[in-house]
């Protein structure tokens, strides 16, 4: 890059640069950074800038679940499709949480302080299943719970 461009660009675009940071909001344009998908029968789940979003199969209805500071993963649909089991770190551990696709407020499962990782619902979805190293000795290996 020229020096006279990197001059300009310093002087004006620095000042743009960090007030549409200060602003951080999630663009729902760019798609390139979408994590972990997940689905059902009509919807995908999926992990964008730290937070949970669903969406229908044909690209509509695109909502955000989850808003919190903490970081959200590993989503799984429950057999039925109307619950989201998921990973979240609120509070400083990594633990399990399922919401209903429609949105609200997430309900927390787990309260152990390894951390807990989301794999799948039970075939009846009246139970998360996670992996953890709450069990083992060292946590070179998980356990299915």
């Amino acid at each position: 890059m020229p020096r006279r461009t990197l001059c300009l660009l310093l002087s004006s675009g620095v000042s743009l640069w960090l007030g549409a940071t200060a602003t951080a909001r999630a663009d729902v344009t760019d798609t390139r950074l979408l994590a972990q998908p997940a689905t059902s029968a009509t919807h995908v789940a999926f992990v964008y800038a730290g937070d949970l979003w669903v969406a229908r199969h044909d690209g509509g209805d695109v909502r955000r679940l989850t808003t919190d500071d903490g970081l959200e993963s590993n989503p799984a649909f429950s057999p039925d499709g109307r619950r989201l089991a998921f990973s979240a770190q609120y509070e400083g551990n990594t633990d399990v949480y399922v919401v209903p696709v429609e949105g609200g407020v997430p309900t927390r499962l787990t309260w152990h302080p390894g951390a807990d990782l989301v794999q799948a619902f039970t075939l009846d979805g009246n139970a998360v299943l996670f992996t953890s190293g709450r069990a083992v000795f060292t946590a070179r290996y998980t356990q299915l719970f």
